[in-house]
């Protein structure tokens, strides 16, 4: 959570593909401790403090993506500002349209991580009953792991114990009762405030 990067390779696609078949989603972030280890050295990370863990590889095996998504990836930073406008809310998607259960969904996430890193999604999914929004929600907040493609290839792991907060554009209608209602804007368009936030 440092915002440090440790990158390993393993080029026998035989011991590749027996270290990705043995990787167990669900408690990629709960066990203890990921040793890598070559002829020279041994390396030791403790779970908890990874927040994203990828496997690169040619091929087009995704099929570790939640099976709720048509599609789930990764995106740029500057590819995300492309489809939300940030600095033109006239040129945004509002959260209330009219859309029919079973529709086509694009949004876009924004998931703030622990230790001042950003991750940017492109996420197609059917649309779902209201109660299946606020499950969506829990899933994000539920503090396992939640996997997405890479555009070059591969997989990544996310540590949701480490999601500090996300948004998505445009969000679902529904909200929890108690929601905020205020506009975001960035710092230098806000309006004069009478108190400190945090």
């Amino acid at each position: 959570m440092d915002g440090s990067v440790a990158n390993f390779f393993q080029r026998d696609p035989e011991i590749a593909e027996s270290i990705w078949s043995r990787i167990n989603v669900a408690h990629l972030f709960t066990r203890p401790r990921i040793v890598v280890a070559d002829d020279y050295s041994k390396s030791v990370f403790l779970s908890s403090q990874i927040n994203r863990i990828d496997f690169l590889f040619a091929g087009s095996d995704f099929s570790k993506i939640p099976t709720d998504h048509a599609e789930l990836v990764e995106l740029g930073e500057e590819e995300f500002r492309e489809h939300v406008p940030l600095d033109d809310a006239t040129r945004m998607e509002k959260r209330v349209q009219p859309r029919r259960v079973g529709d086509l969904l694009v949004s876009f996430l924004h998931l703030r991580m622990r230790g001042g890193s950003n991750i940017y999604l492109m996420n197609e999914t059917l649309i779902k009953l209201p109660v299946e929004n606020h499950s969506f929600m829990q899933r994000l907040l539920s503090g396992g792991s939640y996997s997405i493609r890479l555009q070059g290839g591969g997989h990544g792991f996310l540590n949701l114990s480490n999601l500090v907060g996300y948004t998505v554009y445009p969000g679902v209608p529904e909200i929890p009762s108690d929601s905020w209602i205020a506009l975001s804007a960035a710092p230098e368009s806000a309006p004069e405030q009478t108190g400190e936030y945090a």
